[in-house]
């Protein structure tokens, strides 16, 4: 991938010179992410994260806490939450600490970037990449955030180089042995915090056999690929062992790293999802919410309890028996997905990314680099690299397997940071390659070259009309975060703001109703729930695809006819809902308490007893019950339902 082949390489000046030409970069790196996370201090959840975030802060301080933190195997990866739970312990409960250390992730993952490139090219191309890496953006912005990547991108950037150097010590018969092990302990450690890198390791162990193919005719220089390809995948057990044995000892099954495969194939692969959005159909949007309605749809369809690699089962059957019976309609979502791989929008997950990095750093705005720039050069990057297609494979190779195990799932802007530096090395050398080529006067070359770029980076940027707005995301995300916080008054701009952008939003209209609530207006909750609802009613009447937040509306409506004390209103619009679909928690709830309000104790120990089996971590519903058994005068039983309550 030499942006220049056969001409000589112009020296860079010496050690000394290269090392302070990559400090500097690294340096800007982590300035750039340690200003960013100043600025991001401004937003609501940077002290208090939902979602993935706030998942992986109460995990990390249950281990520093010493404490068990979920009953079974590992449903999600473990390395990110034990990363965070060794920042809690040195440095106590707060977040900047840990966000400043991933500051300094940033930096290296600049570093690796140059030895990446400098390794598949020279250090012309590395230093480049290694800028880009620096400077984009969306690196930037997520090294700022408590989510996996921040640890996983310098992992595979480092496996990477390792690997990269396989292919260098292969053709100058070099033992390979110990170099693939590391290889494989440093792709092992990466699957540690995203297992799908795994995906790519039977690619890398053919490529380690099959070149170079000048090997083909010699018996011992296919052995050594052999033994490569076998010392990788040891090397790579290292790392992922430990987990699987702590997952069969603590958890009873098993299971190589997570459990949480199974429900991600049918979040992304069923007829409601949009190939973005996290959630599984008919549940509600909380994290624990969504987990425990997932558990409990997963139970129901299968009849019995069941283990959490049986939920994983569970889905993954109901994925592959939707796509066997509509292998049309799956192959097209699956070219959906591709196209928001490849499309120049940050599809947020936890935070809208966009909106939140423009909203609270100035200087997001002005750093140069876009993503449909970046592919188009990669592009050109690529057919570059493919004139060397067997030395440069660990890289070209890396992008295609791991886009591609993404859009198998679902897409969002976090899942495909560990292609960009990849793609920077590959844009870089396109730049060089171009330079190189207005300097030589080499006009057809350069225009060809430049054609291509361009094409593919206006066929990057644009948008599919389906993609929500951004900012009408962000503004929905920023009014929860407030509401929240306990400023309804503060969240209700935010929540217009969205409807104004995406109007009949169900989340939307569920915090402006419960913003309303809080602010002593239940009439104006009740209704915007019914206004989301009947929204919801014409897309089902007009065979449009469905949104989610269904269960959240119908839950608060229910609550807003509590609050307007029509209590038996609310037991009605209950038992409607629940007729239909039994599995929705928090109606059960709402139904609970109106059947407390007319005295109808039996009943509502009864719904408020269902609605804890469905969701343990529904505390609201525990406090309720307490109540409730009190009030019938049954104190024992309440005695031994304050057993669960959490210390």
């Amino acid at each position: 991938m030499d942006p220049s082949p056969g001409s000589p390489r112009p020296p860079f000046g010496g050690r000394r010179r290269e090392l302070a030409a990559v400090g500097t970069v690294a340096a800007l790196a982590v300035t750039l992410r340690v200003v960013h996370v100043f600025f991001m201090g401004a937003n609501p959840l940077f002290d208090v994260p939902t979602m993935d975030a706030a998942y992986h802060l109460e995990w990390a301080r249950a281990i520093a806490a010493g404490e068990r933190f979920q009953e079974g195997p590992f449903f999600r990866a473990p390395l990110y939450p034990a990363f965070l739970g060794l920042t809690q312990i040195v440095f106590g409960a707060g977040l900047l600490a840990p966000r400043l250390l991933q500051a300094l992730a940033g930096g290296a993952t600049a570093v690796l970037t140059y030895l990446v490139g400098k390794r598949v090219a020279d250090h012309r191309v590395g230093l480049l990449a290694a800028l880009f890496a620096a400077t984009y953006w969306v690196l930037v912005y997520f090294d700022g955030e408590l989510l996996i990547p921040t640890l996983a991108v310098p992992l595979d950037l480092a496996a990477l180089y390792v690997t990269l150097g396989l292919g260098r010590a292969r053709r100058d018969r070099r033992p390979l042995g110990r170099r693939a092990a590391w290889a494989g302990v440093l792709w092992g450690l990466s699957a540690s915090a995203r297992p799908n890198v795994l995906l790519f390791l039977p690619f890398l162990a053919l490529w380690l056999v099959l070149w170079p193919r000048a090997s083909a005719g010699s018996g011992a220089p296919r052995r050594a690929g052999w033994i490569a390809a076998a010392a990788l995948a040891a090397g790579s057990l290292v790392p992922v062992l430990p987990i699987t044995a702590i997952n069969r000892v603590r958890g009873g099954e098993w299971v190589l790293i997570s459990t949480q495969a199974g429900v991600n194939l049918w979040i992304g692969n069923n007829p409601e999802s949009d190939g973005s959005t996290a959630i599984v159909p008919g549940t509600r949007g909380g994290w624990w919410e969504g987990y425990h309605d997932a558990v409990a749809r997963a139970e129901a369809g299968a009849g019995r309890s069941l283990s959490a690699s049986g939920v994983s089962r569970f889905y993954s059957a109901k994925t592959w028996g939707w796509i066997a019976a509509h292998p049309g309609d799956a192959l097209a979502h699956l070219l959906w997905k591709a196209r928001l791989f490849w499309t120049n929008a940050e599809l947020g997950n936890n935070q809208e990314v966009t909106f939140f990095a423009h909203h609270f750093d100035p200087l997001m705005r002005f750093l140069p680099l876009r993503f449909d720039l970046l592919v188009g050069l990669a592009a050109l990057g690529l057919i570059l690299a493919l004139r060397r297609a067997g030395a440069t494979f660990p890289l070209w190779g890396f992008v295609a397997v791991y886009s591609a195990s993404v859009v198998a799932f679902f897409v969002c802007s976090r899942y495909r940071l560990p292609v960009l530096p990849p793609l920077m090395v590959l844009a870089a050398a396109a730049v060089l390659w171009l330079w190189e080529r207005a300097r030589a006067r080499g006009w057809r070359a350069l225009g060809g070259g430049l054609s291509l770029t361009v094409a593919v980076a206006l066929a990057t940027d644009l948008r599919p009309a389906a993609l929500r707005p951004s900012a009408g995301l962000g503004h929905l995300q920023l009014g929860t975060a407030l509401a929240a916080a306990g400023d309804p008054a503060a969240a209700v701009p935010h929540f217009e703001a969205a409807l104004d952008r995406i109007p009949d939003d169900p989340y939307a209209l569920r915090g402006l109703a419960g913003a309303a609530r809080d602010l002593g207006d239940p009439g104006r909750a009740e209704r915007l729930c019914r206004q989301g609802l009947a929204a919801l009613e014409a897309r089902r009447r007009a065979g449009r695809p469905p949104l989610p937040g269904g269960p959240e509306l119908r839950a608060a409506l229910v609550d807003a006819l509590n609050g307007l004390g029509r209590h038996r209103d609310a037991r009605r619009e209950a038992l409607r809902f629940l007729a239909a679909d039994g599995a929705q928690p928090q109606v059960r709830y709402g139904l609970g308490a109106a059947l407390a309000k007319l005295g109808e104790y039996d009943e509502a120990v009864r719904e408020l007893e269902l609605t804890l089996a469905a969701d343990p971590s529904a505390t609201y519903a525990l406090d309720l019950l307490l109540q409730v058994l009190e009030a019938a005068g049954r104190e024992a039983e309440a005695q031994e339902w304050r057993r669960y309550w959490p210390r």
